[in-house]
């Protein structure tokens, strides 16, 4: 593997046709680094790139033996994951950009998709479906204890089985991805780019506004990533929804993207595509006049809601929704835009 690392740290020095740009955001994650680019594609009409959001460990290092292109985000630019793509979309050369976390590995399966849709570039593309905007695959979740031990794996933690389609047909208009996803950076590009000032719910943020233009990421029933993260259980998942701070996070991130939207006219996208935090609000704010009609009323269509949630998602994803109000409450007054600030990493 370390010629293919030699041989893509040529392919940098030398001018060349781009068309698959890699961009992975990472903080403090040296240890998982070397094995995200060992499983990444490489070649001539490929580069990598790596955006640092001021690691104290040797995640840089480790990107620039890889023979990554390497950014380092500024302290004070330091947002959330979306900051970090936003950099590497705008540094990125390709026609494509598959986005990683640090923490992921690319699975083999695939790298031959992604085979199969460089060979359709140019006049070919209008092979893909109309408005084809990008492609999300299976991501597969590896839970990890506090030292580190595999404790679980789970397939199918971002969209269900069902959301998905045949590799063969490219796949089925998804609803939602996670941060594993390749776009095409042009239908990045057109709704605005990834908002580097929000701190959670990023991709929703950015697939409503290409949704909005026409644009659909289609979901394949094909793997795409491993992901090596924490074990959080129940009470973990509802306390980074309803708590203002948690394992050193911020929890706004839903008032940002509201407070953004609004900003920019277009909250009603938003709204069309992440529907169901705002039928909680709606619920809630009918109390009292519902209670005016019949009291039984609010408790009725309160609990319908809450019912109809869990069947569309999980039980209790009305108490993470009931989650997003209140992170909406925090965070509608903590937006502020700005412009990330960063710096190259050249090696040596």
């Amino acid at each position: 593997m370390e010629q293919d690392f030699k041989n893509n740290q040529k392919d940098h020095e030398h001018p060349r046709k781009i068309w698959l740009s890699v961009v992975v955001i990472g903080r403090n994650e040296a240890g998982r680094l070397p094995d995200l680019f060992k499983s990444l594609p490489w070649g001539n009409a490929v580069e990598w790139i790596y955006v640092d959001s001021q690691s104290t460990d040797e995640s840089i290092q480790a990107a620039l033996v890889a023979g990554a292109k390497v950014y380092r985000v500024a302290e004070q630019s330091v947002c959330g994951p979306g900051t970090g793509r936003y950099i590497g979309t705008r540094e990125a050369s390709g026609e494509w950009i598959l986005y990683l976390d640090g923490d992921m590995v690319l699975r083999e399966e695939f790298k031959s998709f992604l085979n199969r849709l460089k060979e359709i570039r140019g006049e070919k593309a209008a092979f893909l479906p109309t408005g084809t905007a990008g492609f999300v695959g299976r991501t597969r979740n590896i839970y990890l204890d506090e030292e580190n031990r595999v404790i679980e794996r789970r397939d199918y933690v971002v969209l269900s089985r069902k959301e998905m389609g045949p590799v063969k047909q490219w796949g089925r208009p998804a609803a939602y991805h996670g941060g594993a996803v390749i776009y095409r950076k042009a239908e990045v590009l057109k709704a605005g780019s990834w908002n580097p000032a929000v701190s959670q719910l990023e991709e929703i943020d950015l697939y409503s506004r290409v949704q909005a233009g026409g644009g659909v990421v289609r979901a394949v029933d094909l793997s795409m990533a491993d992901h090596y993260t924490p074990y959080l259980g129940l009470a973990d998942k509802l306390k980074l929804n309803f708590l203002p701070r948690y394992r050193g996070k911020e929890l706004c991130g839903a008032g940002q993207v509201v407070a953004a939207r609004y900003r920019e006219g277009s909250l009603t996208s938003l709204i069309r595509y992440y529907p169901y935090p705002f039928l909680v609000l709606a619920g809630l704010v009918a109390i009292l006049p519902l209670y005016l009609v019949w009291p039984p009323l609010p408790v009725l269509v309160n609990l319908t809601v809450a019912v109809w949630i869990g069947v569309v998602k999980k039980w209790y994803y009305y108490l993470v929704y009931l989650g997003n109000l209140i992170q909406m409450g925090r965070g509608l007054f903590r937006y502020r835009s700005f412009e990330p600030d960063y710096e190259p990493v050249k090696k040596g």
